[in-house]
């Protein structure tokens, strides 16, 4: 049976490595960040930001019931009997306290993280072990998110899915020292985050850094492309197994084949299929359901929940406006997540005219310029019959010397592309909304199902 935790002053002070407060010892019921959804009897952590102090907020947090806080300065006008542990890092700290329920709980953790594809594969890895799984809400990934995912974790749940994302060196390592994982997940590596990462090999290096803070006697899953990407991983960590769609993987489909409606693939003797876009969508399933047969889970079994799992939102979805399909893949956007798009693109119309509204690639740092005319060249390339470009893209068009290709709409702002895009299209077509998450291209949605009919079939986010 998993062990049970509380937070006493007691083990506050050892976790924080503080002496003893003083006062009365005390229970509190849990840990908060937040005064608007602080309940009685929890302890504050005031963490600080750029534009924001959380000592500010400490008397707010103490009519709110907080018993204690954590702070890095001491606030004026409190209560009496309230407890103040004082730090110099309050972000540290809630790692701390994070990595202690961690450590007494000691669940089996797997820690997800990579360039594209995480949150999915966290979501079906999910979905695949069943029940027994707690997941790290929405994007809880980052030195803020992923302790407090691990603090609201029911101390009933066997296995923990979390999710590390980082944007500046030395993040995924931090959050790998509080998570402590036994099994981990490295999707794919590809130049994303350049502004703080530099360049492919400090991303590569960041992804992998995780492997050392694993625990000893689990697995490493991690993607076949690219191929130095298995070939350092193997130099870090003892068991390593590579997974996707290339013949030299360890793990991979026996089978499979792209669909109207999404991809169909074999493995281990089981036929598996979801609803939504692209090869890359069966990697990202072929990791969840190696996890759960690492972890106990029958392939079947897996097979069968994951014909009922709910993707997350705006990552593959296919939406039936009558006779038009929209494929939304705006949450993320790199160049190779740009290409697995382009080549879904192609796959699914089978013919059919093709149309792309394309929005800006975030974090590029100084390689932005560079990569958006790639990308811009593989559209081209590709031969899609229509594209609206904006953001950073209108400039890659320009300088290549397209701008009066037939193919093109150029217009910087997505309300102007899209009307124009809209006045182009008969119908029929397959259209691609893609780019970065800051982008707010599902703002586009209701604008195509107002002119184009919401009737028909949605994949919406549902695998099956």
């Amino acid at each position: 049976m998993m062990a049970r935790f509380s937070w006493t002053s007691e083990r506050l002070c050892e976790i924080l490595g503080l002496p003893a407060t003083g006062a009365a010892a005390r229970t509190y019921s849990g840990v908060s960040t937040d005064t608007r959804s602080l309940r009685p009897g929890e302890l504050y952590v005031a963490l600080r930001g750029e534009r924001f102090d959380g000592a500010d907020f400490v008397g707010a947090a103490a009519e709110a019931g907080a018993a204690g806080a954590v702070v890095e300065r001491r606030p004026d006008d409190l209560p009496a009997d309230f407890e103040l542990f004082v730090v110099g890092d309050s972000l540290d700290a809630l790692g701390r306290l994070a990595a202690a329920r961690r450590s007494v709980l000691d669940p089996i953790v797997v820690a997800i993280t990579g360039t594209s594809g995480k949150t999915t594969t966290r979501e079906l890895a999910m979905a695949a072990l069943g029940g027994e799984a707690y997941g790290s809400p929405g994007n809880f990934n980052n030195l803020v998110g992923l302790p407090l995912s691990i603090l609201a974790a029911p101390e009933g749940a066997r296995i923990w899915v979390l999710e590390l994302a980082s944007n500046q060196r030395g993040e995924i390592e931090r959050l790998g020292r509080i998570a402590e994982p036994d099994y981990v997940v490295v999707t794919t590596v590809s130049e994303g985050h350049l502004e703080g990462l530099g360049d492919l090999r400090g991303v590569l290096d960041e992804k992998l850094s995780l492997l050392s803070t694993m625990r000893a006697g689990g697995v490493a899953l991690v993607g076949d492309e690219p191929p130095e990407l298995v070939e350092q991983a193997r130099g870090r960590y003892p068991e390593v197994w590579s997974v996707g769609l290339d013949a030299a993987a360890d793990e991979r489909p026996e089978s499979w084949s792209v669909t109207g409606d999404g991809v169909v693939w074999r493995w281990a003797g089981t036929d598996f299929d979801l609803r939504g876009f692209g090869t890359h969508l069966i990697r990202d399933a072929l990791f969840a359901v190696v996890l759960a047969s690492l972890l106990g889970v029958d392939p079947q079994r897996a097979a069968e929940r994951l014909a009922n799992a709910e993707l997350p939102p705006m990552r593959g979805e296919v939406r039936r406006l009558r006779d038009l399909t929209l494929l939304v893949d705006c949450y993320n956007a790199n160049p190779a997540s740009f290409l697995a798009a382009l080549d879904a693109l192609s796959a699914l119309a089978a013919g059919r005219r093709r149309a792309v509204l394309a929005g800006t690639m975030l974090e590029l740092g100084a390689r932005s310029a560079v990569l958006h005319e790639q990308v811009a060249g593989l559209m081209l390339d590709a031969g899609v019959e229509l594209i609206a470009a904006t953001g950073a893209f209108v400039g890659a068009f320009a300088r290549a010397g397209t701008r009066a290709h037939e193919a093109l709409i150029l217009e910087p702002q997505l309300d102007d592309a899209y009307r124009q895009l809209a006045a182009r299209l008969a119908g029929g077509e397959f259209v691609l909304l893609k780019a970065s998450r800051g982008m707010k291209f599902e703002r586009a949605i209701p604008w195509f199902e107002r002119d184009f009919g919401a009737g028909g079939e949605s994949g919406s986010g549902t695998a099956g």
